[in-house]
């Protein structure tokens, strides 16, 4: 990147103009002379006195100033500005009044350099002073969160990024240490030294006695990232710690740190006085705690695949049935109290009847599986169809990819998204039916998430709604954890991705069910285990369902061509003429469903039964 310092750039400008200049930094100083110049090139290098001009520029000149610190370089020719951001500006002439304007603030000066400027396009270039400054103070900004709230940030920006110049030159290692390779070994060391078991562990144990109080109580409620007054108020202390002496024993002990974080940027509120146990500490913490003392659990909820059933009854009623919508598109009364008593229940009431058939309704809409027709009526589409009759894992990660994205839960949609994926990932990791925390989870995908964010992405997209004025962020460190709770007990839950256990009729812990391992891992689900379902057939045409791994499979399977008559360790279905034509209406063959009865049968299948079957399978469709 081309710089030139404020010296160089004085060579060649006008005397009327480098004295205007000269003022605007000098802030009532001396206007000439050697004094003005190192006055005005120290002002350059004041951080928050040039954020502060920046930033009471008129937008127009902040977005042209912009250019000179992008990667072009901080020279810049008229002719290249206007090709680039003319589209800004009603002509050349408005490029050139903002360029004069800036010249007069002492911003942007002009260069008769022959290796840039032509005599018809003059150069302008912004002091080298002031671009470092505004870049130093970006990369800063940048890794704030990840200085914050990991320990590698940490020890990177207290021992090592100061030593070995700023990112992105020369730097090949991560931990910041990229011009000597000793220097980079020598932190990959440090760190790893750190973020051993053993030392973690020695090093939360010899916090002060108050100090520590506060971790625990920070990791146990909060996650590791709490606030320091509400800290106070929750532990019962009788001399509460002061707050310098709490982040400077966190950070002594390499286990944290505590100040402010600027999170109205990025669109959360802001934590003026933040405790934070580094995140990886808190990942240690957390999961040992889980281990020394498991949830208790009075009663474990199962949902299986019978969302994905729901969906099924429900595009299975509009082709057979009239279901009618209003002018607004929703559906009516009538129609929907008579699917909505037709859905599998939700254990535990996470979902009522009603509002299942709300979610379905809308993911139905969204992938097109139903088309409003003529007589505001819905009827499924050859997607729909499709959906239907696709296997159970298909039609489980459509709904998760379709959740994933739901934005009509609590929670600000451009974080929440982001962290249901981390979260995914996390579990993705966890043991299949092994309790944890109900809250570990969406703790530490938080603490994950906001340690990789990308700053300058983040507040890009936020940006537009803070200058608006009228935008004030209401999603705090702890409502982010409270709102992917909510997404995990509404969508992940009803899926049966995870369990979930009660105590007391509060949901207290989760686990990664054995559907969900099979569908985040990509393995059919009788692999997961080995234990293969199996049936009885009734002479009375109930079929009892006995546990196995692919359970959600066939329960998911017989709920096509069988009526469910209970939801329990052995599900229960009974074999009706209406139910098994409505299942070769949907696609089956007889010769597929004797087949899955023979199959998985424990013992011979009735003849009764089977000629029933052959008989009803002959009948013609309704």
């Amino acid at each position: 990147m081309t710089r030139l310092s404020l010296r160089v750039l004085l060579q060649g400008a006008d005397e009327q103009a480098a004295r205007e200049g000269l003022l605007r930094w000098n802030d009532g100083g001396r206007a000439v002379g050697p004094g003005a110049l190192a006055a005005a090139s120290a002002a350059m290098e004041d951080e928050p006195f040039v954020l502060r001009r920046i930033g009471a520029l008129p937008r127009k000149q902040q977005d042209l100033l912009e250019a000179f610190f992008a990667d072009g370089g901080a020279v810049r020719s008229v002719h290249v500005l206007f090709a680039e951001f003319g589209r800004n500006f009603k002509s050349r002439f408005d490029l050139e009044a903002t360029l004069a304007a800036l010249q007069r603030g002492g911003f942007l000066w002009p260069t008769r350099d022959k290796r840039w400027a032509s005599f018809d396009s003059p150069c302008w270039a912004a002091p080298g002073e002031l671009v470092e400054c505004v870049l130093r103070s970006r990369r800063r900004r940048e890794r704030q969160l990840q200085d914050c709230l990991t320990l590698q940030g940490f020890l990177d920006a207290r021992f090592f990024r100061a030593r070995n110049g700023p990112p992105g030159e020369g730097r090949t290692g991560s931990n910041g240490a990229g011009h000597d390779p000793k220097a980079a070994e020598h932190a990959r060391k440090i760190y790893k030294l750190y973020t051993m078991e053993d030392s973690m562990a020695q090093r939360l144990q010899k916090l002060p006695a108050p100090v520590r109080a506060c971790v625990d109580a920070a990791l146990s409620r909060h996650g590791g990232l709490a606030s320091f007054d509400e800290l106070v108020q929750g532990v019962d202390l009788a001399d509460p710690p002061d707050f310098g002496f709490v982040g400077k024993s966190l950070e002594q002990a390499m286990v944290g740190t505590a100040g402010p974080l600027d999170l109205a940027r990025i669109g959360l509120q802001p934590a003026e006085r933040a405790v934070v146990v580094f995140h990886e500490v808190a990942l240690y913490a957390i999961r040992r705690r889980g281990e020394a003392s498991p949830p208790p659990v009075a009663e474990p909820l199962v949902c299986g695949g019978d969302f994905a059933t729901n969906v099924g009854r429900f595009l299975r009623e509009t082709q057979q049935n009239k279901v009618l919508f209003t002018a607004g598109g929703e559906l009516f009364k009538a129609s929907q109290k008579r699917i909505a008593g037709l859905l599998l229940a939700v254990p535990g009431g996470q979902l009522s009847p009603e509002a299942s058939l709300e979610v379905l309704y809308r993911f139905c809409l969204h992938r097109r599986l139903i088309d409003r027709r003529g007589e505001r009526s819905l009827r499924p589409t050859p997607a729909g169809v499709a959906f239907d009759r696709a296997p159970l894992a298909e039609q489980l990660k459509m709904l998760l990819a379709h959740f994933v994205e739901d934005r009509t839960l609590p929670g600000e949609p451009f974080h929440q998204t982001r962290m249901r994926r981390v979260l995914l990932r996390l579990l993705r990791r966890a043991e299949p039916m092994a309790w944890q925390d109900a809250t570990a989870l969406p703790f530490l995908a938080r603490n994950a998430y906001l340690a990789q964010l990308d700053m300058g992405q983040t507040e890009e997209f936020f940006a537009a709604r803070l200058q608006g004025g009228g935008y004030t962020p209401t999603e705090s460190l702890q409502q982010m954890c409270w709102n992917l709770l909510v997404w995990i007990k509404k969508r992940l839950f009803p899926l049966g991705i995870v369990d979930l256990g009660t105590k007391d009729g509060r949901v207290v812990a989760l686990r990664l069910s054995r559907l969900g391992a099979a569908l985040l891992e990509g393995e059919p689900a009788g692999r997961v285990g080995g234990t293969r379902c199996c049936i009885i057939v009734q002479p009375d045409f109930e079929v009892l369902v006995f546990p196995g791994d692919d359970s959600h499979d066939v329960v998911h399977l017989f709920d096509r061509f069988a009526r469910r008559t209970k939801s329990d360790v052995v599900h229960q279905f009974r074999l009706e003429p209406a139910t098994v034509q409505a299942g070769i209406a949907d696609g089956l063959t007889a010769a597929r469903i004797l087949q899955e009865l023979t199959d998985r049968a424990r013992a011979p299948i009735p003849q009764n039964v089977l000629y029933s079957l052959e008989e009803w399978a002959q009948r013609p469709l309704p």
